[in-house]
């Protein structure tokens, strides 16, 4: 007996239970009105195998877009519906087969605004598990707590739909209904065929093939939804099956495009396979739903022998011979009770004890060279289409073909198949009727007015051209026009067709070629036929056609001519340069002798003129137009590392004439911008201290002398605006890195000045070294857009120490102090002539060494005197007259001497 299991789309369980389950299933999307939609989940349960808690009790289903795998909707559907599937002939069951059909249903909307990618979207449901005794593929039961179990196999059910707004309008789409399954089995060697044909509510066309059927990502029960993860995994072949080869058939499982499956088993055994069914809508591909099936092979089927058909035309004696084809002819004087042919149905099986001497059989009809809409010609069985033979009887059925043949030249073959109660599906024999039945006579219908084909010119007066067919049996017309891609009404032309009285056909075309009027810039030459056919017995199609060629020819027009003055020659191309800052004016013209109404205006290729500053005024006159051009490239709006070059067209049409012709004229200018000139800044230095000299940038400075210096940037550039500077000190070294030096980095217009101050103490001093050198980097740029300038002065500091050295270091050995004004004191002082002043002679100090003290003694080794002032001054108070002694201290060293003191 035969399972079949269909692909479907989701399911969401009440009870996650992981069992051998599954014969198959697919969803089906119903449109109802509006955005509403009806979604129906139909899966296929193994009454046998599969255990009461893996029967679901509700399913969610999840909708993706096929774009980006983005998830758009769950959706629920509660089981509803619960059915047995019945067998083709019951009788033949024996309980090897049972599955119930579980329907699952609920209603969506889908918004416009969501479900309006136009690559679609899918719905996706992934359970587990399928059988674990089926044949052709790997399908184990996964142990407990181990989700990613190799050899596990569920099913995805799966089905892809349309957006429902496709360029703005409403896509009306129900998906496709598939035919419903039988649980029938196959026999080995014997023909197996079941028709999986299904429909579609919107007629659209549906192709169908065989495909691997799909597994699910996980083994667990309900696989956890997530991102859609197309494509999804396949299930795998047994060694030796594969999807070329699914149940060692011979021949193998096949299906047709049109959906009917056939295969003749060789071995038993439980076989999986998958069936995808696409639907197309004028040759679009807009849909897909998958089936899987389960087709059970069983060793223990019944011997039977076919019937066996064969054939006469009536009145005739004899039968045809077995497998022999029957020709028949009729005129068509024929009645339509003599139209007819008798078949004769035998078989053996009635003469067996095995089905106690008798075997039910029934005939069909079927058509061979042509097609109807059903797969049958039920229209040609008898009354009684079914018998039961007994102990080898035979019996005869009649079948009359109707007055008009299927086929407008009356030939046309059908097949008569007569068919058993064999198990488990019925086996048939066929008889191969070639038909000939002469249609009913019949006269074509006829233009009386000859074809045409002239030419006017425009402004002409109306063309009247009168149209007139007849059809010689008086049957009703019809008319049907066709042309080559115009409208008559758009192009002045008027058609007016009557098809009465019965058998007659009379109208008039007329046609107004006034171009003012009506728009012939397009077209001028209009090609169409008027197709006339009548409503003969049988409608077949012998029509009759009337071919009309007009043309217009339309008066001359001269076209428009566009100039600039950056022309010199005429040309249609011109490419100037302009620096930024520099710029740009010329004036464009546009003429036509005709003096039509002329329209000049400007566009940039791929940008717009008015965002970069561009001025030229869109105008429109008769007979000549003028408009100026001016551009000021800035830098405000032109960045030249993005775009350096600009193609403006400049148009001149004319389209206001009488017969609205679109004449024009183009003049391309290709304006190649480049960065603005600009002088470079200079960047000066000067020293505010009087007691530093600036010397070719290099200055000397002794410790305790501060620095202090004004930095100058000068630009000269003034149009259209100063451009911004900006000093930075950019590199400071030396023997020693510079430290505690003040200087800070400024920015503005031209004169620029900044100051530089440095008081260095001690600590610039390293390893006894007490003269450092050092050079500090300034750079001194403007901000000329895409044409930078700078200038970089370097300023070379030497910082020296104080010059402590006591070689003219000479201290006074007599003092007097008696008031006279020479000598009155002891001091390490001289007199300046210069200034007429004392200067202390005692040796500076310096980052060596510096003074301390001064200590005077008597000859006995007795302090007299102490001071820590540079410039003391002793005056030998209540002292006697002798020689002093004095030690003068520094921190590095000491001076020792004598002094005469004499009153």
């Amino acid at each position: 007996m035969k399972k079949i299991v269909l692909v479907g789309f989701f399911c969401a369980v009440g009870l996650f239970t992981r069992a051998s389950h599954i014969v198959g299933g697919e969803f089906e999307i119903k449109h109802l009105s509006g955005n509403n939609y009806r979604v129906n989940l139909i899966l296929y349960f193994d009454k046998i195998n599969g255990l009461a808690g893996a029967k679901d009790l509700s399913v969610v289903a999840r909708i993706y877009r096929m774009h980006d795998n983005a998830r758009m909707t769950d959706v629920f559907l509660p089981l509803t519906t619960e059915e047995e599937v019945s067998y083709t002939q019951p009788e033949c069951s024996n309980g090897e087969i049972e599955t119930l059909k579980l329907i699952y249903t609920t209603t969506i909307i889908l918004p416009d605004n969501m479900y309006n990618h136009p690559q679609g979207y899918y719905l996706v449901w992934e359970r587990c598990c399928r059988n674990y005794s089926i044949t052709n593929i790997i399908s184990q039961a996964p142990p407990t707590n181990d989700p990613l179990f190799p050899n596990a196999a569920g099913q995805t059910f799966y089905l892809e739909f349309p957006p429902v707004v496709k360029d703005g309008q409403p896509f009306i789409n129900s998906t496709p209904r598939l035919f419903p399954p039988l649980n029938d089995y196959a026999c080995p060697r014997k023909p197996y065929y079941t028709d999986f044909a299904g429909t579609d509510d919107d007629g659209d066309s549906l192709v169908y093939s065989l495909v691997t059927p799909l597994n699910t990502h996980s083994a667990v029960a309900i696989p956890a939804g997530g991102p859609g993860t197309r494509p999804y995994p396949l299930v795998k072949w047994q060694t030796g099956f594969s999807l070329n080869n699914i149940l060692h058939g011979a021949p193998d499982l096949q299906i047709s495009p049109d959906g009917f499956l056939t295969v003749t088993p060789t071995v038993q055994g439980l076989f999986v396979f998958a069936v995808k069914c696409e639907e197309f809508r004028d040759g679009v591909k807009i849909g897909e739903v998958r089936r899987d099936f389960q087709m059970l092979v069983v060793e223990a089927c019944p011997v039977a022998d076919p019937p066996q058909i064969v054939g006469r035309k009536k009145g005739a004696t004899t039968f045809t011979t077995p497998n022999q084809p029957l020709n028949v002819s009729f005129a068509n004087t024929v009645t339509d009770g003599d139209r007819c042919v008798q078949v004769r149905i035998s078989d053996l099986d009635s003469e067996k004890i095995d089905d106690n001497f008798q075997e039910k059989v029934f005939i069909r009809v079927f058509p061979l060279n042509f097609k109807k809409s059903t797969r049958y010609l039920n229209e040609l069985l008898p009354q009684v289409s079914n018998a039961t033979l007994i102990n080898g009887s035979t019996v005869d059925f009649e079948i009359c073909f109707p007055q008009c043949p299927y086929l407008p030249d009356g030939n046309y073959q059908v097949g008569i198949i007569a068919y058993d109660d064999a198990c488990s599906l019925p086996l048939s024999d066929t008889l191969t009727v070639n038909v000939f039945v002469q249609p009913p006579p019949n006269n074509k219908p006829t233009f009386t007015t000859a074809n045409v084909n002239t030419t006017l010119n425009e402004g002409d007066p109306a063309l009247t051209i009168p149209i007139q067919a007849i059809d010689a049996d008086g049957d009703q017309l019809d008319v049907f026009v066709i042309n080559d891609g115009f409208v008559l009404a758009d192009v002045g032309m008027t058609l007016n067709l009557n098809t009465s009285p019965v058998g007659q056909l009379n109208g008039q075309l007329i046609w107004d070629t006034r171009c003012d009027v009506y728009d012939f810039t397009q077209k001028t030459n209009f090609n169409f036929k008027i197709i006339t056919d009548d409503r003969d017995q049988c409608l077949f199609a012998y029509p009759d056609t009337l071919l009309i060629t007009l043309n217009i020819i339309l008066p001359g027009n001269s076209d428009p001519v566009i100039g600039s003055s950056l022309q010199t020659a005429g040309e249609k191309t011109i490419e100037v340069t302009r620096k930024i800052y520099e710029p740009l004016s010329f004036t464009v013209t546009g003429t036509d002798a005709d003096n039509d109404l002329l329209t000049l205006s400007m566009y940039g290729l791929n940008f717009s003129p008015t965002e970069f500053g561009v001025s030229f005024a869109e105008v429109t006159n008769r007979g000549i137009v003028t408009s100026a051009f001016s551009w000021f490239p800035d830098c405000s709006t032109i960045d030249l590392d993005v775009k350096n070059q600009f193609d403006f067209r400049f148009i001149v049409v004319d389209n206001a004439n009488k017969c609205r012709f679109y004449k024009a004229d183009t003049l391309h200018v290709i304006v190649h911008v480049e960065p603005p000139d600009n002088t470079a800044p200079d960047l000066s230095v000067a020293s505010t201290n009087p007691e530093i000299t600036i010397t070719n940038n290099s200055l000397t400075a002794i410790l305790g002398n501060p620095i202090t210096l004004t930095l100058s940037g000068y630009d000269a550039e003034l149009a259209p605006s100063k451009d911004l500077l900006k000093l930075e000190l950019i590199e400071q070294t030396g023997n020693v890195q510079p430290t505690g030096f003040q200087f800070q980095n400024t920015e503005g217009p031209s004169l620029l000045t900044a100051s530089f101050t440095w008081e260095p103490d001690c600590s610039i001093f390293k390893n006894r070294v007490y003269e450092n050198n050092y050079v500090f980097t300034f750079l001194l740029s403007d901000n000329r857009c895409f044409n930078t300038k700078t200038d970089t002065l370097e300023l070379a500091v030497t910082i020296k120490d104080v010059d402590g050295s006591d070689s003219n270091f000479l201290p006074p050995n007599f003092f007097s102090p008696n008031n006279d004004g020479v000598n009155d004191f002891f001091a390490m002082m001289a007199w300046n002539e210069t200034t007429n002043d004392f200067v202390n002679i005692l040796p500076l100090d310096n980052c060596v060494g510096e003074f301390v003290s001064i200590r005077i003694y008597n000859r006995w080794g007795r302090q007299v005197f102490e001071s820590t002032s540079r410039d003391f001054k002793w005056f030998g108070e209540g002292l006697p007259n002798g020689v002093y002694f004095y030690l003068v201290k520094y921190t590095h060293k000491e001076y020792r001497g004598s002094v005469t003191l004499r009153f």
